[in-house]
């Protein structure tokens, strides 16, 4: 199995694309998987681009939005966990992992899953000492602090990942 390994993509799946089908092509192989390790930024319209963690000069639609709404399918499976730079509303809707485009899964907040013979373990977010002890709890009601501390790991159960079976 050949996996493709892409980290801070920033929402530019085009670009990411276009080079695994460029490396098949000149390589004459076959990519089986694509795992992109955070700053995926899954934004798929203006409510999304209000949460995403970044300054104002940054935010951009990019080509995710193509893929959501099924104008383009990945060509090639792709998984992927959040960092720091998230549509934070639209990865809290899928916090147990999900379909985020067709071909495009993501794998949660904290999770394990299986493709073909290989196991995947992801976890979502960066670790921030100030915000590792709060809880989810204490960031209810304060948007502003979901949408910074919601891409940051905390301590608890949420921490753990689920077992594969």
């Amino acid at each position: 199995m050949k996996i493709a390994v892409e980290g801070c993509m920033h929402g530019a799946l085009d670009k990411v694309y276009d080079t695994i089908k460029y490396i098949e092509n000149t390589r004459n192989i076959k990519i089986d998987l694509l795992l992109c390790y955070g700053d995926f930024q899954a934004v798929r319209n203006g409510k999304d681009m209000d949460s995403l963690n970044v300054a104002p000069k940054y935010r951009e639609m990019k080509s995710f939005w193509i893929y959501y709404s099924g104008q383009e399918v990945a060509p090639v499976p792709t998984i992927f966990i959040g960092g720091n730079n998230e549509a934070s509303n639209y990865l809290w809707e899928l916090y147990y992992v999900g379909w985020a485009a067709p071909n495009i899964y993501f794998l949660g907040y904290a999770v394990v899953v299986k493709f073909g013979n290989i196991r995947i373990n992801g976890l979502s977010g960066i670790y921030n000492a100030r915000n590792y002890c709060l809880g989810w709890d204490t960031m209810k009601g304060h948007l502003i602090m979901t949408i910074l501390s919601g891409l940051c790991i905390m301590c608890g159960s949420t921490m753990f990942t689920s077992s594969c079976t």
